[in-house]
């Protein structure tokens, strides 16, 4: 499909605002001798949903662990906002509000819907994950409050009635919809969405889609990788294009659409 086929853009506006961004400078990454990722400067917004793109190998998901710790760069630095998170580990970093999900959906099927999501504001309470679900005054306060968190996530995904169900009996939108409702519960400042559409039907991607621009919100970095371009194109404000770790094009939708390096990428007419 020609990327210049795809509608315009329909973006939520970004106005202007103070929150802090998610920048790397020169971000290098190397497995012995194979170079990842090729000193990438980047600069994810508040307010912004940024789109990552590129074809298979490209360093998109290399970049994303990069960002949330998981890997470490062979050079160059991370920061949100003025503070560094060079050496910090996942953890740290998810404390600071940087989350993602994955490609593949890792929700416990024992738990329902609800129990899933809390899990995702155990490390804001004291008493812990395992001290909410005992018959402690302590716990049950948490609980009760996990709970409430966990249903405020899934009511803004239109997902509440799915609250007492088990995520098995879900179809499979539903159950991202969900990973994502894990993921924003703890209100964080960064969103990483790592192909939140792989595997879905037509019909779920359009939901997942709306889903996402309710989501956008003006102190939130929102950075979603993805191969589907029609949601790519429609909900993003800003694209950046990948290719063998290095970074093609960066820009509006309209721009990125019309760019011929990125026609060439996708077109596959580079020349042998």
């Amino acid at each position: 499909m020609s990327l210049a086929s795809i509608a315009p853009a329909s973006v939520t506006p970004a106005g202007t605002n103070p929150a802090p961004a998610l920048t790397g400078q020169g971000v290098a990454l190397a497995f012995g001798g194979i170079k990842v990722l090729q000193g990438l400067d980047v600069t994810f917004r508040a307010g912004e949903i940024t789109g990552l793109i590129g074809p298979n190998g490209a360093g998109k998901t290399s970049l994303f662990n990069c960002l949330t710790g998981a890997y470490r760069p062979t050079g160059g630095t991370i920061h949100y906002g003025t503070a560094p998170l060079d050496g910090l580990s996942p953890a740290e970093r998810a404390r600071k509000g940087i989350v993602r999900s994955f490609q593949t959906v890792a929700l416990c099927p024992d738990l329902t819907v609800a129990e899933n999501v809390m899990m995702g504001l155990a490390r804001d309470y004291r008493a812990g994950w395992a001290s909410a679900f005992l018959p402690l005054a302590r716990g049950r306060r948490e609980r009760a409050a996990m709970m409430d968190g966990a249903m405020a996530a899934l009511t803004t995904l239109g997902l509440e009635r799915t609250a007492s169900a088990y995520p098995g009996a879900l179809p499979p939108g539903t159950q991202r919809l969900v990973e994502i409702a894990r993921a924003i519960a703890g209100k964080p400042s960064v969103l990483l969405l790592d192909e939140p559409a792989a595997g879905l039907n037509t019909a779920e991607t359009r939901e997942l889609t709306r889903a996402l621009r309710r989501l956008a919100a003006p102190d939130l970095v929102m950075v979603v990788v993805e191969h589907d371009m029609d949601l790519v194109m429609s909900i993003c404000d800003r694209i950046t294009v990948l290719n063998f770790g290095t970074i093609v094009a960066s820009g509006a939708p309209d721009a990125i659409r019309r760019d011929p390096d990125v026609q060439r990428i996708y077109l596959g007419t580079e020349d042998d």
